[in-house]
């Protein structure tokens, strides 16, 4: 006994720590205390790809917001009466990528938790399928389809998806294999 304490051996800690028992978290924070990491991480990069759909549809509503298509003051058969058009609407590369990438990467960001946005089997080409390759997809999406398009909105967004990108990798380094599908009606 040492100031006044009394002396507990070695086989009475040992009976101690043997019968504490861990108990389950209840209340409100109860379920949130059982998700796992990888599910976690599933929500935070759906809302990314949410975010990044929703971006692309702004950015080329803001796009076509000044826009005019012109009749009266065209010719038949003139050639650049409507070249502003072509610069939302083309095919050439340049065009193409730069207005359409945040929509396409959000439309298929989305379809890794909604099945229904997978209009054919070349999306599950491009999909990832465990958590070090939807690493890659959310670097991707925050460094091709967020940061360059719609101002201060793409820079917080791609800020957002970059925290989501660390986040793969944490699930990935937790040895979570697949991606965990959050449920979702659709």
């Amino acid at each position: 006994e040492a100031r006044g304490l009394p002396h507990i051996g070695p086989g009475a800690l040992i009976a101690i720590a043997s019968s504490v028992r861990p108990t389950a978290p209840s209340g409100p924070f109860a379920s949130m205390a059982s998700c796992d990491v990888g599910v976690f991480t599933s929500c935070l990069c759906l809302i990314a790809s949410l975010c990044t759909l929703l971006l692309g549809i702004m950015f080329v509503v803001l796009r076509l917001e000044d826009m005019d298509v012109h009749f009266k003051h065209c010719e038949f058969l003139e050639e650049d009466c409507n070249y502003y058009w072509r610069g939302v609407f083309s095919f050439r590369p340049n065009v193409f990528f730069d207005v359409w990438t945040p929509l396409f990467i959000g439309m298929l960001g989305t379809s890794v938790h909604v099945q229904s946005l997978r209009f054919c089997a070349f999306f599950d080409w491009f999909l990832p399928h465990n958590y070090m390759q939807y690493a890659f997809f959310m670097l991707v999406t925050c460094l091709f389809a967020n940061i360059g398009y719609c101002g201060k909105l793409g820079v917080i967004l791609g800020i957002y998806t970059a925290v989501c990108f660390v986040m793969c990798v944490v699930a990935h380094l937790s040895k979570e294999g697949e991606i965990k599908q959050v449920q979702t009606k659709y």
